[in-house]
């Protein structure tokens, strides 16, 4: 349970790292302005629930339904790039503001690339656990 919480807190100050990178990245595109602290804090956030939300999409996949690592880095492409997404299509629907494709187009690279990063990492990292604990598990069967 403590190792989890670890886990789930680790993969979210990542995650939300990784949302500020793609809020700064944005900045540079659009220009800096007044506003730049808001902006930063909503993709810190927006950084933490896509990190947290493709990490339950790639555990429960890979982990629970046992199915391919290629499938699960597949949707997890698709949630990172649909929930990146999200305040482009809320500013349009609430403040008929247009998102220009140039600023879009480097959110999605940037989140995408650092998403999909991290994504990959964590599996390595896991891979590599789970082979120590079957190591292990071996070790112990033959000593019984």
């Amino acid at each position: 349970m403590k190792q989890n919480l670890k886990d789930f807190l680790f993969n979210l100050i990542i995650s939300m790292l990784c949302g500020i990178v793609v809020g700064m990245t944005q900045m540079i595109v659009k220009n800096i302005n007044v506003g730049i602290i808001e902006e930063l804090i909503m993709f810190s956030i927006i950084g933490g629930v896509i990190g947290t939300i493709s990490r339950s999409v790639f555990i429960y996949l890979v982990g629970i339904k046992q199915k391919s690592a290629l499938l699960a880095f597949v949707c997890v492409f698709i949630v990172i790039g649909g929930i990146s997404c999200l305040p482009s299509i809320y500013y349009y629907f609430v403040y008929k503001k247009i998102a220009s494709i140039i600023e879009l187009i480097s959110i999605l690279i940037t989140a995408e690339f650092l998403g999909m990063s991290f994504c990959y990492y964590s599996y390595k990292r896991n891979l590599e656990f789970n082979s120590k604990l079957m190591s292990k598990k071996n070790q112990l069967l033959r000593k019984n």
